[in-house]
């Protein structure tokens, strides 16, 4: 029997991952391979896998989110999660140091050892990088156009350029808490947000989440904010949360995590009940 599940998102960085997914099922047969469908399929196929060790996810970050939330709903607790990254911005890798080279996530799956992280959902969905209030969605949509054209790094950095020239200041509700006049807020676990930016995030217990938020800058705030979020220094202001939280707008925000838009406020934050068995160093 195989020992690993291998979920491939064919779609994935505009399609190259077809033509990767073949090479990496010739070097590594001890697992079974399957093209999904779609992203529905990836999550089903992973919340119902039986017989396996792990469950790898083959793709971006939207093809992570989708099997590792299915793993986390499938009756083994035991099961383990894997990553062989052929998307285009790898932040879930970054943070967990996880190889996005063939061999070296090869490597890392036949080891199988695991660390239980544990893992932030929005309104009972799970999400393993960051969930983006406001400009988020539409710096998501945009880059997801433009990285497979431009590249990771200059594609969302286009993409967020736009978005900040288009974007006005609105307010949210965390828990009772105001943050009003915010360009953006962002929820997070990991200082990685997408193309090479990032927080400057304290080292968080496993009970711990953390709030970002922004103000908009005056004309010439606009360089140093950059910078710094380019950089992993310190800016916006950053609450740092354990309890679970409502987050409510009086507008109508969409929500994105994980590079995908995800509706719209409200969103429940809180931790699931269940870590994830992830693969990694």
């Amino acid at each position: 029997m195989k020992r690993l599940l291998i979920l491939v998102n064919p779609s994935s960085h505009g399609g190259r991952s077809r033509r990767r997914w073949r090479s990496l099922a010739e070097r590594l047969p001890e697992g079974e391979f399957v093209i999904l469908e779609s992203i529905e399929d990836a999550y089903e196929r992973a919340r119902t896998a039986h017989g396996f060790e792990a469950v790898v996810a083959c793709g971006g970050d939207g093809t992570i989110r989708a099997v590792a939330e299915g793993v986390l709903k499938n009756e083994d607790a035991r099961l383990k999660f894997g990553v062989l990254y052929t998307g285009t911005s790898p932040d879930f890798c970054r943070t967990h140091a996880i190889p996005t080279d063939p061999e070296g996530a090869i490597s890392l799956l036949r080891a199988g050892a695991t660390r239980a992280i544990p893992v932030l959902t929005a309104n009972g969905r799970a999400f393993f990088c960051s969930l983006n209030l406001g400009i988020g969605a539409e710096v998501a949509a945009v880059a997801n156009r433009l990285r497979p054209k431009l590249g990771d790094g200059f594609g969302t950095f286009v993409a967020l350029l736009r978005a900040l020239f288009r974007s006005y200041a609105y307010s949210v509700r965390l828990g009772d808490e105001l943050l009003a006049d915010r360009l953006h807020v962002l929820v997070t676990r990991i200082p990685f947000i997408a193309g090479g930016l990032k927080l400057a995030l304290p080292e968080l217990r496993d009970d711990e989440y953390a709030v970002w938020s922004v103000r908009r800058p005056g004309f010439f705030g606009w360089p140093r904010l950059l910078w710094r979020l380019y950089r992993g220094k310190p800016c916006g202001e950053l609450i740092i949360c354990r309890e679970s939280r409502r987050v409510t707008s009086s507008e109508d925000l969409p929500v994105e995590f994980d590079g995908d838009p995800q509706g719209r406020l409200p969103v429940e934050i809180r931790f699931d009940d269940r870590r994830l068995n992830l693969i990694c160093p």
